[in-house]
């Protein structure tokens, strides 16, 4: 289940820019839900010529490009200190190959993700001192590495950051510290990636934006992208620049892995899903130089082995990240009071580091709340977050940083590092922070905006690609269709998409509907249901027409967001927590009946709660009482019942004589609390 949030839209400002710039109403509508309604910021988002911002506004900008010309024409021993990610590779890349070409003394160090892990740190230091490296260069690091740059000023090595991750209470003692998110930076855009700000570092050092784009926006954009930092301002050109590149790009590497990834066009998409996977896969499974190296080689024998190579463990990142996550979810489904947690943490030996990041995307995706999965493999477990907007993980983890050895993070994203024989307590603590707020952030989709479908035509869908590149604060647009009645539901592509086939006034639209079978669909043909979609040009045996792809589904006229507070209340009812929903939603045996008749006349392979509770609704709404009457039913052998996030496997059993409601725990549970409340 999603809550859906609507953009808002000033339907007079739409219309204003419709009439002031000759805009198409569609086009205007977008532009207006975007915020982009001033002229020089529409023309700047919608032109096609690229452009920087002078690299010298951002803070200490002026010192870093000082002291490495100095060293370059010293011919002193430079050192760009990266990171193994995409962002951090690509960044490392693009600084390096530019010193190369000004004849600089130049070599490259990525720290191992398994063995020294993020950042800085001491042993690489000696590593570089022993090779008499004299100037370090951070890219996408350094920001917070107090001691290790302090380390290397006593051995007589000078640091340079560049790094756009948030600095702590204190700065590096660096020569210079080139980040846009210091407290005292002026500068007007921030949001630079790594390899962002290392194309603003070279642009600096060269002063030629037109040769820094044509050379190095590709690798720019893969960075940018990767890392999700917002495509808008300068960022967007930087993107719309690499695109062009990394269309015809001449760095072999990048020519064999496009190849292999089976990629035809380039686009937000094709990078974010196709291609830095395969980067990331080299710094998660194997070495992050051989990504690094893919950029760097002008060989094409080389290139296409380091492609294959990467491809291959891309491969593998995604079987052991698929048996991760089924273990995960096996593990949720066997105990189910790890899923009644608000922030969801698990752990088990056996689980690689480098992928466990990815799978916690996905287990927050599937029961929409923040998951932590910790790796116990060694002394010292590793772990990796997600969260859902609206919920800052981050802070609930320095809230409990007695717990934890290392950490760090975003609001979205957090690591850290834990022993062991801590993690039931940290268990325990962060869900302990998390119940304070009454209920948690809503999992959610943004919709831009309701379309009538009678007016939707190929026109408007053409529009869209004048938005792109798609991206971070710059979606691709999601678009709710309303009030559509399910005709038709197909399987198609061997039984795991849906075709569904929904109708509203003269409207008669085809909607697909992936990785969902016929047995898993909870809606019937003829229910009335609101749908989410992106659109899309689709070009199939010379006919041009509209895709349309569902996102999320929701019953016209059914509080969602009601539902998903009350599973809340339930959840927490089972942590011992009270709620008023809890309260004044205790079933009756009539509430009992009308679901027991329901699963009897209706048995399907999965439910869902929202569904379900639908097909009660005449008797009552409360998905609180739902999910008390399915367990208790369960409790007394009237069903087989297992949950799995919003799917609900149920079975009806045969039973023979009277049941007795009294003789389920939860049911006189909740009895006894209610009772004691008053």
């Amino acid at each position: 289940m999603k809550k859906w949030s609507f953009s808002e839209l000033d339907k007079n400002k739409a219309k204003s820019l419709v009439s002031l710039y000759d805009l198409p109403s569609f086009t205007a509508m977008i532009l207006s839900i975007r915020g982009i309604t001033e002229k020089k910021d529409i023309e700047r988002f919608f032109s096609q010529e690229t452009s920087l911002y002078d690299p010298f506004l951002i803070k200490d900008m002026d010192k870093a490009v000082d002291k490495i010309k100095k060293a370059v024409i010293r011919y002193d021993k430079i050192c760009v200190f990266g990171d193994y990610d995409c962002d951090g590779v690509t960044s490392t890349a693009i600084l390096y190959s530019y010193l190369q070409s000004v004849f600089a003394n130049v070599i490259y160090y990525i720290p191992d993700r398994n063995a020294e892990g993020y950042g800085m740190n001491k042993a690489a230091i000696d590593k570089l001192h022993e090779k008499n490296v004299r100037l370090i260069i951070t890219v996408d690091n350094g920001i917070s590495a107090i001691d290790e740059i302090a380390y290397a000023n006593s051995l007589g090595i000078d640091v340079v950051v560049t790094d756009h991750h948030k600095p702590l209470d204190i700065l590096p003692e660096a020569v210079a510290v080139v980040d846009p998110h210091r407290v005292d930076e002026t500068c007007s855009f921030r949001d630079y990636s790594g390899a962002g700000l290392a194309l603003k570092l070279i642009t600096a050092l060269e002063g030629d934006d037109a040769m820094i784009l044509e050379n190095y926006s590709d690798l720019a954009a893969l960075g940018t992208v990767a890392d999700i930092v917002s495509l808008s301002g300068e960022n967007r050109d930087i993107v719309k620049s690499g695109i062009i590149n990394l269309t015809n790009t001449e760095r072999p590497g990048l020519s064999e892995l496009i190849e292999i990834a089976g990629i035809s066009e380039i686009n937000t998409g094709a990078i974010g899903f196709k291609i830095a996977p395969r980067i990331n896969a080299a710094g998660r499974l194997g070495s992050p130089y051989d990504a690094l190296e893919l950029f760097l080689t002008e060989e094409p024998e080389v290139a296409s082995k380091k492609a294959e190579k990467l491809n291959r463990l891309n491969t593998k990142r995604q079987e052991i990240e698929s048996v991760i996550t089924k273990q995960i979810i096996d593990e949720l489904t066997n105990n189910p009071h790890l899923t009644s947690d608000r922030i969801i943490v698990v752990s088990s030996a056996g689980w690689n580091a480098g992928v466990i990041g990815i799978v916690s995307s996905k287990i927050t995706e599937r029961y929409g709340k923040p998951s932590i999965i910790i790796s116990e493999d060694g002394e010292i477990c590793k772990a990796s977050g997600r969260s859902v907007s609206g919920f800052s993980l981050v802070d609930a983890v320095f809230a409990c940083s007695e717990y934890l050895e290392k950490y760090g993070g975003h609001p979205m994203a957090v690591g850290f590092s834990i022993k062991k024989e801590k993690i039931d307590d940290f268990r325990k603590a962060i869900n302990e922070y998390a119940n304070k707020e009454a209920y948690m952030p809503l999992y959610s989709i943004n919709v831009d905006c309701n379309l009538n479908p009678e007016v939707i035509d190929i026109d408007m869908v053409q529009q869209l690609k004048y938005f792109e590149p798609f991206g971070c604060n710059n979606p691709k647009p999601v678009l709710g269709l309303t009030r559509m009645h399910l005709d038709r539901v197909s399987a198609v592509g061997g039984g795991k998409h849906l075709k569904l086939s929904a109708s509203r006034g003269k409207a008669r639209l085809n909607l697909m509907l992936f990785s969902t079978t016929i047995e898993e669909f909870p809606y019937t043909e003829g229910d009335m249901l609101d749908f989410a979609v992106n659109m899309d040009i689709n070009e199939y045996q010379g006919k041009t027409g509209i895709s349309f792809i569902v996102k999320d589904i929701h019953i016209t006229d059914f509080d969602i967001n009601t539902v998903m507070l009350h599973v809340q209340d339930y959840e927490l009812f089972l942590n011992g927590v009270l709620s008023d929903t809890a309260k004044n939603n205790y079933p009756t045996r009539d509430d009992f009946a009308a679901v027991y008749r329901y699963l009897k006349s209706d048995p399907r392979k999965v439910y869902y709660i929202d569904s379900l509770l639908y097909r009660v609704r005449k008797t009552f709404t409360s998905a609180f009482k739902l999910m008390i009457i399915l367990q208790a039913m369960k409790e007394i052998y009237l069903i087989d019942y297992t949950r799995d996030a919003d799917k609900l496997y149920i079975s009806v059993r045969n039973v023979n004589g009277k049941t007795f409601l009294r003789g389920s725990p939860i049911y006189r549970k909740l009895e006894e609390d209610i009772r004691h409340a008053r």
